[in-house]
């Protein structure tokens, strides 16, 4: 057996006793001959899983696209397109590396409502970058969800195209991702996802780029196979940009465009919503990747678990 097919089985194993019976659970594996998709029986085919923070990745992959065709640069500042105020100076490339200055989620920002992004449009969100003021810009890495909204709107205002459309073109369509988008975009079947056992309210997204992407575990077998082997293309290249490593937060840890490296050789990212987990990991120097989605707000071991399946002999 395959260590694709071995470490997809084994994970679906090793996670599925800690779920709900009725959780949605997918599990994708990736090495230099292909990927594997394995899925729970209550994960409906072409099942739509909330990605969340892995958006991020994509929406660097968006940045770089935009980079290559020199409409925009990394040095750009946000102030070209947005009323920031002094946060104008922040540019393209230190939201894509989390070292803006920006705080990890908005000033105004309200932890614990159920739906803590409805209120964040494209007006408020500059009001809240003047609010934000100035701050160390390029010092220091400090995680901002807040920052990728910013970029994603920036992105949209210096093409001139919807988020969803930059999306779409630049990273789905070339990689035939035909089930995944935002919420309304795309194939595939609408999965609930769940918290505390009931059935979780959605969040309403107007700045869809730090985790507002929904894909089928059958879409995210490609994107996992373009990020372990970047295709000879615009978008491949956009990835090998995004992934190469553009600040050193420590001797072990970088950050590339919306990617964290590190430890050497790794790379990956993990996505939270209301009601989804999910958790996407390369190991480089052995060619392997994997991914894991599951609709129940409340799984816990996901890093874990890929991490320790890269590692597997």
């Amino acid at each position: 057996m395959s260590w694709r097919a071995r470490t997809a089985r084994a994970l679906i194993d090793g996670l599925r006793p800690g779920l709900s019976e009725t959780a949605a659970l997918a599990v994708v594996t990736a090495d230099g001959e292909g990927y594997t998709v394995e899925s729970s029986g209550r994960c409906p085919a072409g099942g739509r899983f909330e990605i969340g923070s892995i958006t991020k990745t994509m929406t660097a992959t968006v940045l770089a696209s935009l980079v290559d065709d020199g409409i925009v640069d990394l040095d750009d500042e946000i102030g070209r397109w947005l009323d920031a105020g002094e946060s104008a100076d922040i540019t393209l490339g230190q939201l894509a590396t989390h070292t803006s200055g920006l705080p990890r989620l908005s000033p105004s920002h309200v932890p614990g409502v159920p739906d803590p992004y409805a209120f964040l449009t494209a007006q408020v969100a500059e009001a809240e970058l003047r609010k934000a003021g100035s701050g160390a810009r390029g010092v220091e890495h400090d995680y901002s969800n807040f920052g990728f909204q910013v970029l994603g709107l920036a992105l949209e205002r210096a093409d001139r195209t919807a988020f969803a459309d930059l999306l779409e073109h630049r990273v789905l369509i070339p990689l035939d991702m035909a089930c995944s988008g935002i919420p309304g975009r795309g194939g595939g079947a609408v999965i609930t996802g769940y918290a505390q056992g009931a059935p979780a309210e959605r969040w309403h997204h107007h700045l869809w780029g730090a985790g507002g992407v929904e894909a089928s575990a059958e879409d995210m077998g490609r994107y996992l196979m373009a990020c372990l082997d970047p295709p000879d293309s615009q978008v491949g290249w956009s990835i090998r940009q995004a992934q190469r490593p553009s600040f050193e937060i420590d001797p072990l840890r970088s950050c590339g465009l919306g990617w964290p490296i590190g430890p050497p050789g790794y790379l990956g990212h993990d996505g939270g919503t209301s009601g989804f987990r999910s958790m996407l990991g390369i190991n480089q120097p052995a060619r392997r990747a994997a991914a894991v989605f599951v609709n129940d707000h409340d799984a816990r071991g996901l890093a874990r678990a890929v991490r320790q399946a890269l590692d597997a002999s």
